[in-house]
């Protein structure tokens, strides 16, 4: 996700879950803290995140695995690349005129935040035995909690306090932007 998530018309509760949860306060800098760190794939945080929410169980070890591999090839070769430009521009460039490049480096972030969404709809399609409506309950939170530590173990991750204090920062996020949504 970008720093200026924007609206759209979708058809993807996924997207618009995330699009709510990123703009909640501290949301995207723990996001972003996650990514750097570690290289979490926000989208993929989202993702079970949101699967806490719509799903009655946990996801299962080697559903994790099966996600993360499907959507590995896209963020390394689109999705991170895009997100390099973007960041490598933010600076600018000596002897460039810095509003080019900022117009330019505007348009990669567009790209970089529509390739997010394709990703996104893809992992939706993916997405089996959902409820019509989102379970936000201390319950779901619950599962989101454990998909996200599933999650982590598969990509190698061992969360340290700063790690964990994000983690609460999303879910807790996501969790409240849930209640907006569904409302």
């Amino acid at each position: 996700m970008t720093e200026d998530s924007t609206d759209s018309p979708t058809k993807n509760p996924f997207w618009d879950f995330s699009v709510s949860a990123y703009r909640v306060d501290g949301v995207a800098a723990a996001c972003l803290r996650l990514q750097d760190r570690h290289g979490v794939d926000v989208n993929l945080f989202f993702y079970f995140c949101w699967l806490g929410a719509v799903r009655d169980s946990a996801i299962e070890t080697g559903e994790v695995a099966t996600v993360v591999e499907a959507t590995v090839d896209w963020r390394e070769q689109v999705v991170r690349p895009l997100r390099d430009v973007r960041r490598n521009m933010k600076s600018g460039f000596p002897g460039m005129d810095a509003g080019a490049v900022e117009s330019l480096r505007s348009q990669v972030k567009r790209i970089e935040l529509d390739s997010e969404r394709q990703q996104q709809d893809f992992l939706y399609m993916m997405t089996n035995n959902t409820k019509e409506k989102m379970d936000l309950s201390v319950l779901a939170v619950a599962r989101a909690d454990r998909n996200i530590r599933r999650y982590f173990d598969e990509i190698g991750v061992s969360a340290e306090p700063a790690d964990e204090a994000d983690c609460e920062t999303v879910l807790a996020g996501c969790f409240r932007a849930g209640s907006v949504a569904a409302g």
